[in-house]
């Protein structure tokens, strides 16, 4: 069987961080982008009781697989051989049932469930329901601790009112960042004829809150999965747009750690080897290319310049008021630094000045590794101001 260069980058990855070769916070690191790669991303769907979650759910599974009580306080829906549902019941019991036909009592005595369906989509994203306690003062720890099991985010709602905005503002920013706002039951508002307005109205609201806003008509959508011939239900409901929403999110966050694993490779290899990769990212732009320069004050002046040219072009898109790809910026100052720390290795055994911008590189190095588990604008920015900073170094040196 042919391995795919995703599979081989996690194989390389994982022999990088058993060898016991790399340092002690490059082994942290590369342990934890592991864990994202080996295991399915958690969706958490979120929001108060009957507010169309377990609904929204079943659509993205594209079936009726789940039929729970709006008291249980959170339900996990992973990949399982055999559909499986096990109940944490509030005595601390546990009950197990095969298949998803449950008795009526068991599910009203459950706390929590783990339901194990035999679907391709779960090894990679699986789902869990939380639903938010109606006592507000409870709100904020149920929320908290949602917000520490998932890594994408959608918060079902019919309005997202003024006590839930409130609620939504605790969370951080790099959360929002990968957070959606299902504005659920949409059929609602429809047959009042007050979508559009009300779609209007918490545009502003959530603009920075969330990384889209959804009506979904979750009835109509969970229709247009089972029936047949529903093409034209499915995208009118908005299911697909929040479903094709969801899967890019998804993607782009796994590209995103697989190019953090090809810079921890790039730079501390495997079994003592550096790795290099076919790049893997069509959407950002390449990093410019550090050519080697004949002697060593046209190599320190190239290098400067080609790095000055990588920064000023990530700064003009700020300027022109152009909102920033953190993913994709982290990933073109990874490469640019990456490409500049080859180039001086081929100096450095021969020119000591060399080897001394080559530690600095190395250092800027560590430096995004640690901006690109951050994955915020900020971090962004600041990685950009790595650049600068080392050309400014750069220069220094030349003049000293």
């Amino acid at each position: 069987m042919t391995q795919t260069l995703p599979d081989q980058i996690i194989g390389d990855l994982q022999s990088a961080v058993q060898s016991g070769q790399l340092p002690f916070r490059q082994r942290a690191h590369g342990t934890e982008i592991l864990a994202h790669l080996t295991s399915p991303v958690q969706v958490v769907v979120l929001g108060r009781p009957n507010s169309g979650k377990t609904t929204l759910i079943n659509m993205l599974l594209g079936g009726e697989y789940l039929c729970l009580p709006p008291e249980m306080e959170s339900a996990e829906v992973v990949h399982g051989t055999a559909p499986r549902v096990t109940l944490r019941l509030r005595d601390g019991r546990s009950q197990s049932f095969g298949g998803t036909q449950i008795p009526a009592s068991a599910l009203e005595a459950a706390q929590n469930a783990v339901i194990e369906l035999p679907l391709e989509g779960l090894k990679t994203t699986s789902y869990c329901e939380v639903s938010l306690p109606a006592e507000p003062t409870q709100q904020y720890s149920v929320l908290q601790d949602a917000l520490a099991h998932g890594q994408v985010f959608i918060w079902c709602s019919e309005a997202f009112d003024a006590e839930e905005q409130r609620l939504w503002q605790t969370v951080p920013d790099t959360v929002k960042d990968h957070s959606f706002l299902a504005l659920t039951k949409a059929d609602r508002h429809i047959m009042k004829g007050d979508l559009a307005g009300r779609m209007q109205a918490l545009e502003s609201a959530v603009a920075d809150a969330f990384w889209g806003l959804h009506p979904v008509a979750t009835l109509h959508a969970l229709k247009a999965q089972v029936g047949p011939g529903e093409a034209a239900l499915w995208e009118a409901s908005g299911g697909r747009g929040l479903r094709d929403a969801l899967h890019a999110k998804v993607q782009k966050g796994r590209a995103a750690d697989l190019d953090q694993a090809m810079v921890l490779l790039a730079q501390f290899g495997k079994d003592g080897q550096t790795v290099a990769y076919p790049p893997q990212r069509s959407d950002a732009r390449p990093a410019p290319a550090l050519q080697q320069a004949a002697d060593k004050p046209t190599l320190m002046g190239h290098l400067q310049e080609q790095l000055q040219l990588a920064a000023q072009e990530m700064l003009d898109d700020l300027d022109a008021g152009k909102i920033p790809d953190t993913e994709g910026l982290l990933t073109r100052c990874s490469a640019t630094l990456n490409a500049l720390t080859k180039s001086l290795s081929k100096e450095s055994a021969q020119d000591p000045e060399a080897a001394e911008v080559l530690a600095d590189a190395q250092d800027g190095e560590e430096t995004l590794m640690l901006l690109q588990v951050e994955q915020s604008p900020t971090a962004a920015e600041d990685a950009v101001v790595v650049l600068l900073q080392l050309k400014k170094e750069m220069g220094a040196r030349a003049l000293a």
